[in-house]
């Protein structure tokens, strides 16, 4: 195999991982949404929430979990599919987002896989509350949160305006996943978050489309090449 065959197989994956992923987000969060409406007092609220439908709240973090296990390729392979075109943005785009996704997934566990398994053994929201409360107010802790929302937020959208800049989307997929991330911030109740859900698919749909005709329209070049080099 050689390097542009290479290349072309690993694009091929990054589509993949970036339609794969983005579905798996995008229905992760609204499930949570629906099925578990953010209104719980303090954290330790949510040792009762999860107590109240455990097979859900599982569910929702295997969906979370899968989600992070195809982004974080996704994210790398599309930086590496942009590098050749925009070095700086691919470098910078691509770290900040591999880190946020990085203590995404930490604080996924740290928190969900927590939650149920505390609601699991039978502990009750006052029981907890000193653990969570301690985690809570911990600088660390609330850093590493802070890296968690930063990274990932700017990060995905250096990526996809990168991918704008470099021709291989339409402005309207870097402008609904900025919507996306903005409105996840801001925003509250069930309609805005299930609107953050469609929002960020379909930005994550273009990023993969666009890659994807890039390997696309690589192939023929490609194939040309080597019979001329055959003949």
């Amino acid at each position: 195999m050689d390097n542009s065959t290479g290349g072309r197989t690993g694009r091929r994956l990054t589509a993949g991982a970036l339609l794969g992923g983005g579905l798996a987000y995008g229905v992760a969060n609204a499930f949570y949404w629906v099925v578990f409406p953010d209104d719980v007092a303090d954290t330790a609220g949510n040792v009762a929430v999860a107590a109240g439908n455990l097979g859900a709240w599982r569910v929702e973090t295997v969906l979370f979990a899968l989600a992070h296990l195809l982004l974080l390729p996704a994210a790398l392979g599309l930086a590496a599919t942009l590098h050749r075109r925009r070095p700086v943005v691919a470098m910078i785009g691509g770290a900040t987002a591999l880190l946020g996704l990085y203590f995404s997934t930490v604080h996924l566990w740290q928190y969900n896989a927590f939650f149920g398994a505390l609601a699991g053994g039978g502990v009750d929201a006052d029981a907890a509350r000193p653990v969570t409360t301690a985690i809570d107010g911990d600088p660390f802790v609330m850093a590493s949160f802070a890296v968690w929302l930063l990274g990932w937020l700017v990060g995905l959208l250096v990526l996809a305006f990168g991918a704008w800049r470099a021709r291989l989307v339409a402005l309207w997929v870097p402008l609904l996943l900025t919507a996306g991330q903005v409105l996840d911030l801001i925003g509250s109740g069930i309609p805005v978050k299930l609107a953050v859900s469609a929002l960020m698919v379909a930005g994550f749909v273009g990023l993969a489309l666009g890659v994807a005709r890039r390997h696309a329209a690589e192939v023929p070049a490609g194939t040309a090449t080597s019979a001329a080099a055959a003949a």
